[in-house]
This record gives structure tokens, C-alpha cells and sequence, in this order.
């Protein structure tokens, strides 16, 4: 029994941890390799999508490292309603040098692969949703993203340079945001000219890793508003310490039936 528990834990917590770099990475600020999970949401990003208020799109993180390895590379689907964001992804689909095949088999054996995030700055909260082990867990938004929605943040655009990124001529700028509260963040943003300015690709740099994200085969119809709410029916968990005790309460029980 023990040697049962001791690699699921392990891996439990492996999943912790791409759950964090995933959540973090959504917007591209908070991409920690090894850091904790986090919500993973940046009020003011939305300022990057400018006009465009609804779309929905597939999307890639990619994390190399200063010899442009790849340490990660995660597909996922993703859609915007009115501020509200959506992201989808199968950690079982993630590669790189972090993408480790036998985890990766048993998160999909503890039902943990699938994440969907739901981000509701209406509500200033996200919803984490795990549908293979049917649970949520509910965070909320910390104070200074709510403040960044309130009074949103400025933008100031440099060109760099042009590229054509699939099969789209874009702008290449270096764009600083700034908070009410004086944070400045800078990213790489390529904006695609036939697409109304669309953020096609964002890049940041972090520890040395540089971090990409990418959108593929956009669409400007509106998604559903169900996509944009949590599921009914789930065990709801208030916190992701209350969740972690769930799953490894829930592994323990599995462990004791065999």
C-alpha cells in the first residue's frame, strides 16, 4: 500500500504544479516554472484585445529555455465572452523536457487531466473545473486586479518590426502596460493586420524561459454563455487546499480497496 501512495502523491502534486504553470500562463505574466498555482489572471491584459470582445480560438504555451529547449509545449482551446475567458486543456497532450510520459499516464489514471478555467471578472472570481473527477474550486480574484478593472490600465505600443505568422501579416510591438497602482509589464505582441489588430501572438521572458502564447483559427461568432459558467452537480471545493485534501482523500480510499 505504501508504495502505492507515495508515487500517486507524488504525482498529485506534479499535476499541482503544471496546474500552476498553466493558470499562470494564460496571460503570460505569472509563468513560474516550479511556483505555485496561482489564479493566473491579469486585469490588465484585457486591455491587449482592445475592441475585440468575443472570439474563440485554439492556442499554444510554449516555454524554451535560454538554449531554446522546450521545456513545455501545451495545446488548449480558448474563448472570450465580455471580459469572461475560458481555457481548456488535456495535460496528457503537453510536451517538452517537463512532460514526464508516466505522470502524465497516471493523472489521466486520477481523472486530473482535463482542466477548464473560467475567469469572471464580472463576478471577480475563476473557476477551476476538473470534469473527468466532476469537482470545481472556486477562487477569487485578488484586490489588485479587481482595482485594474476598475480603472484599467494604460498601454504604450513601440513597432519593432513585421512578421507573418500563419499566413497573417502582423505587427511586431513591444507594448508596456502600466497599473493605476504604478506596475509596468511588458510584453512582445504580434497583432494581425487582416484580423482588426487580434493579439495573434503574446511573448514574455521569465527566469530566463521565454514564454509564448499563440491563438490559431480565431473565430469572431460569440460563444455560448453556459461555456462561461461552472457545471451543476459537482463537488464544490472553497479553496485549492480544500481540493487537495479531496484527491488525496479520494487516492487513499482507492489505495485501501486494492
Amino acid at each position: 500500500m505504501i508504495r502505492t501512495k507515495r508515487p500517486r502523491a507524488k504525482v498529485l502534486a506534479f499535476g499541482f504544479w503544471v496546474l500552476g504553470l498553466w493558470c499562470g500562463s494564460l496571460v503570460l505574466l505569472q509563468a513560474q516554472v516550479g511556483g505555485p498555482p496561482r489564479a493566473g489572471f491579469d486585469a490588465a491584459l484585457l486591455q491587449l484585445f482592445g475592441a475585440h470582445k468575443a472570439f474563440s480560438a485554439q492556442g499554444e504555451l510554449r516555454v524554451v529555455d535560454a538554449q531554446q529547449q522546450e521545456k513545455v509545449v501545451l495545446p488548449m482551446e480558448f474563448a472570450m465572452r465580455d471580459g469572461k475567458f475560458r481555457t481548456e486543456v488535456d495535460l496528457t497532450r503537453m510536451r517538452g523536457s517537463q512532460a514526464n510520459p508516466e505522470q502524465m499516464a497516471m493523472l489521466k489514471q486520477m481523472g486530473m487531466e482535463r482542466i477548464v478555467s473560467i475567469t469572471r471578472p464580472d463576478t471577480g472570481s475563476m473557476h477551476l473545473v476538473f470534469p473527468s473527477v466532476r469537482a470545481t474550486v472556486k477562487l477569487e480574484m485578488p484586490p489588485e486586479d479587481r482595482a485594474a478593472l476598475e480603472k484599467p490600465a494604460t498601454l504604450e505600443r513601440k513597432k519593432v518590426g513585421e512578421e507573418t505568422l500563419d499566413g497573417h501579416r502582423c505587427q511586431k510591438e513591444q507594448v508596456t502596460l502600466t497599473t493605476a497602482q504604478g506596475r509596468k509589464t511588458e510584453v512582445t505582441v504580434w497583432t494581425a493586420s487582416d484580423l482588426n489588430g487580434f493579439p495573434l501572438q503574446i511573448q514574455t521572458t521569465e527566469k530566463g524561459d521565454t514564454v509564448t502564447f499563440r491563438y490559431r483559427n480565431v473565430k469572431f461568432t460569440t460563444p455560448g454563455q453556459e461555456l462561461f459558467e461552472p457545471p451543476t452537480g459537482y463537488t464544490a471545493y472553497s479553496s485549492m487546499e480544500a481540493f487537495t485534501a479531496g484527491m488525496m482523500q479520494r487516492l487513499m480510499q482507492e489505495s485501501t480497496r486494492r
